[in-house]
């Protein structure tokens, strides 16, 4: 079966100088492609339009070619984000309009959220692959490819319709718990080149030829419980790994190959297990691979000694992301659930500090019990840390998190909510300068916006870091 496989995680909106191909959708291809199934993948992150040209109807055109082009069997879009599910929709829409029967599977976190409705809702899209997905997308194209419709009763994790047009959503049976039994990403389905943008500011000890920075996935899940992250509704909990020896096998790989030099480690908690972190950085020293590297999330605060930190800088570690959340001990303990002792922030700030490693700080502000107290907190917080770079996120209380029903519950947002009818992504979560979502108990929104301001002010923070204002920061 030959199967087209579309990314639009960002249609474009590209915040940082470097883009990347969607990791996620490399390792559905590469199931697929061992499944003996085609793959073809086409992602729009690196396409631009023209600024005169309306930007969706121009990516519905590049996608709505390509599918006339491929002539799948089968096509599956991704949806991140609540605010891309109306493109998403109007791709469904459109290739149906062009071939009723040639079914469409989207994947998720919003689609995860709200199977059901959508599959009610939405006669134009087919099939639902709920949170992980590389079995259930094999298991699905091996059904319809055999023509047993049956079969697509029996996957787990998979929302339909059954033989009356009813919705029905599987529940899912288990989590891939060695991941080393997943093929490597299919990052021959890329051409890499394409992704490779100006990176000559970006903080660069190595001095290296930076071209992008190619994310690598060491582990899935999270076993914490913020109050403001919904990461588990897609990966479950705990913690699973792939071995070391695969993962710098990827990284060798792609080193070799691509000449790329520059990785940046997407999981959740790269840092949770000490003994798989030491390993990856041992493995990439015995190798002689002369990289640099990031976290795209940040090291876990709590987990991280003078040990790790040593063996990381040793295998080409130079920047890194402090996930603070909070410098109110109640808002980041008590409220967020974060569960981190202020002293571990300030003794690990000066580790990093003695290895010269360029440091950014991440706040969120505008939590419900927020008040002139906890932000003045974090304010000092940032002054006394004294780190390279700050970002201060004004909360976002996406569905499916602890706080968006705790905001829903309580009339907080700022704008009308009908929560049936949140499957169709209209409700604008998307930051957008000064926009604030929710109003805290006993705060004004217009007390917030004078913090934001506050916080925007110390962005870049220190004078290496206004050096590199057009790279890293």
């Amino acid at each position: 079966m030959r199967i087209l496989l579309i990314s639009s995680f960002t249609t474009g909106d590209v915040t940082r100088t470097d883009i990347a191909p969607p990791l996620s959708l490399l390792y559905l291809a590469a199931a697929l492609r061992e499944g003996g199934h085609e793959p073809v993948l086409l992602d729009l992150t690196p396409l631009r339009p023209a600024q005169d040209v309306a930007r969706e109807e121009w990516y519905r055109g590049v996608i709505m070619q390509k599918v006339a082009e491929v002539k799948p069997d089968l096509v599956g879009q991704n949806c991140f984000l609540s605010t891309h599910f109306a493109f998403v929709r109007s791709i469904a829409r459109a290739v149906k309009a062009l071939s009723p029967s040639l079914p469409f599977v989207v994947g998720g976190i919003h689609p995860t959220l709200f199977a059901a409705d959508i599959i009610t809702n939405c006669p134009e899209i087919d099939y639902i692959v709920t949170g992980e997905g590389e079995g259930q997308a094999v298991q699905l194209a091996d059904a319809l490819s055999a023509g047993t419709i049956a079969d697509i009763a029996k996957i787990s994790a998979l929302a339909y319709r059954d033989v009356h047009g009813r919705a029905v959503v599987n529940p899912r049976a288990s989590y891939e718990t060695e991941l080393d039994r997943l093929p490597m990403p299919a990052w021959d389905l890329v051409n890499v080149p394409q992704y490779f943008t100006d990176h000559s500011t970006w903080y660069n000890p190595r001095k290296l030829d930076i071209r992008m920075s190619v994310p690598i996935l060491t582990s899935r899940s999270c076993p914490y419980d913020c109050n403001f992250c919904s990461a588990h509704r897609m990966m479950g909990r705990g913690l699973r790994l792939h071995s070391p020896t695969r993962v710098v096998d990827e990284m060798e790989r792609l080193y070799r190959d691509h000449g790329v030099n520059y990785f940046g480690f997407v999981d959740d908690n790269l840092t949770l297990n000490k003994k798989h972190v030491m390993a990856i950085c041992a493995e990439i020293v015995k190798r002689g691979l002369v990289i640099q590297f990031e976290s795209f999330n940040g090291y876990n605060i709590a987990s991280m000694d003078d040990e790790i930190v040593d063996a990381m800088c040793a295998a080409g570690c130079i920047y890194v992301i402090m996930p603070i959340e909070h410098g109110s001990d109640y808002m980041r303990n008590q409220i967020i659930g974060k569960k981190l002792p202020r002293d571990k922030i300030f003794r690990l700030a000066e580790i990093y500090k003695k290895h010269n490693l360029l440091t950014r700080g991440v706040f969120i502000m505008g939590f419900p019990e927020e008040t002139v107290e906890t932000l003045e907190e974090t304010h000092r917080m940032m002054e006394e840390l004294d780190l390279d770079l700050y970002n201060v996120f004004t909360l976002i209380p996406f569905p499916g998190t602890k706080v968006f029903d705790q905001a829903v519950r309580d009339k907080l947002l700022v704008t009308d909510v009908d929560p049936s009818q949140l499957w169709e992504g209209t409700l604008q979560l998307t930051p957008l300068g000064d926009q604030v979502f929710l109003k805290p108990y006993n705060l004004d929104v217009a007390q917030l916006l004078e913090y934001r301001a506050k916080f925007d002010a110390m962005r870049i923070h220190s004078d290496r870091a206004r050096r590199l204002q057009k790279g890293n920061a």
